[in-house]
């Protein structure tokens, strides 16, 4: 519905348009015409008559030249854009513009000679129509670009605020992700119990839980992050988590350092880790398996598919919001199937 209220208003903004340049330009041709004196023979009522025709007539001709100029504009914006190419697409659209003028203007002349007043009139003159027409549809010509440049530049400006608050709406699921209530309250019973039995791997773990925080609240405006600063934030997050766990949750890890200079986005990795331990059970009797390596350019997470049985379904949305910052910042896809018993994301790796 929305898709189809949107090309209704493009179509009535074009043809307001078109109404309105189609009045300026006739009024131009016919103070011109009555200037040259093409209208003294004739009375008021035939004057009306000649105006509401060329009016008619002035709206269905920029209505049918419209339409191969707006494909012709943007062609030349993909071949000729405006700030690279500006001189030759200035002399492009003038030699077809000049080249279409005199071709209509030929048309009109042998077609309609014989009953237009106007063009029996003694002081007709091909070539001065033929400049008028021109410099009619160089006008005409003109103003289109100018509104479709307007339309383009209104149409961005929106999709940009667009873009600006949804990056901001991903921004903040992901901060809520990381800092929610469930993961604080099972880090701080965790290191409870370990003040209580290992001082100095208390210490660890508070040195591991302050740092997954810092590099979430440093990463978070960040597009992309570097490959090796998230491996150090994810081993993190796995220790707390193998803590928490115990032998029940196994981690592998095989990324060639060559790659560590590449990008992804930041707490990727982190999100499909969580979701994996999330959604699937995780104790010594089925033992969660992660493995993390790299092929052909990308990240694969992988573990043994065990899933939860659970009342509440997965919303999803740790993957769409994956999926839609690679949209956003590059035209890779992360892929996320389920093959042979294992779950298997793919992240591309960026440069």
């Amino acid at each position: 519905m929305g898709e189809k209220r949107s090309l209704y208003q493009i179509y009535k903004d074009l043809f307001v348009f078109l109404i309105f340049t189609a009045i300026i330009l006739q009024s131009g041709i016919f103070i011109s015409n009555y200037i040259k004196g093409f209208y003294e023979e004739m009375d008021a009522n035939l004057i009306v008559g000649v105006i509401v025709s060329r009016y008619a007539v002035g709206f269905i001709s920029s209505l049918i030249v419209a339409l191969p100029l707006i494909l012709l504009i943007k062609k030349l914006n993909l071949y000729l854009p405006w700030g690279v190419h500006s001189v030759a697409r200035v002399s492009v659209e003038f030699i077809i513009v000049v080249a279409v003028s005199i071709a209509i203007t030929l048309v009109v002349y042998l077609t309609a000679g014989a009953f237009s007043s106007e063009l029996q009139h003694p002081h007709y003159s091909f070539l001065d129509s033929t400049v008028i027409y021109s410099i009619t549809n160089i006008l005409f010509t003109t103003s289109l670009e100018g509104y479709l440049f307007y339309k383009e530049h209104k149409k961005s400006k929106l999709e940009e605020a667009i873009l600006r608050d949804e990056i901001a709406g991903i921004k903040l699921d992901i901060l809520k992700n990381q800092i929610n209530q469930h993961f604080m309250f099972n880090s701080l019973n965790v290191l409870s119990g370990l003040l209580k039995k290992d001082p100095d791997k208390a210490e660890i773990f508070i040195q591991e839980f302050s740092s997954i925080y810092r590099y979430v609240l440093e990463t978070i405006e960040q597009p992309l992050s570097n490959l090796a600063d998230e491996l150090n934030f994810l081993r993190s997050y796995i220790y707390l988590q193998q803590i928490r766990h115990g032998n029940s949750l196994l981690y592998t890890e095989s990324v060639s350092t060559q790659l560590y200079n590449k990008r992804l986005p930041p707490l990727s990795l982190q999100t499909v880790l969580e979701n994996s331990i999330k959604h699937n059970i995780v104790n010594e009797d089925s033992p969660l398996l992660i493995e993390l390596f790299d092929e052909d350019g990308a990240i694969v997470v992988k573990n043994n598919y065990q899933p939860k049985i659970s009342i509440i379904a997965s919303t999803g949305l740790g993957q769409k919001n994956i999926k839609r910052r690679y949209q956003i910042i590059c035209e890779k896809y992360p892929l996320f199937i389920i093959k042979d018993g294992c779950y298997i994301a793919t992240l591309p790796l960026v440069e």
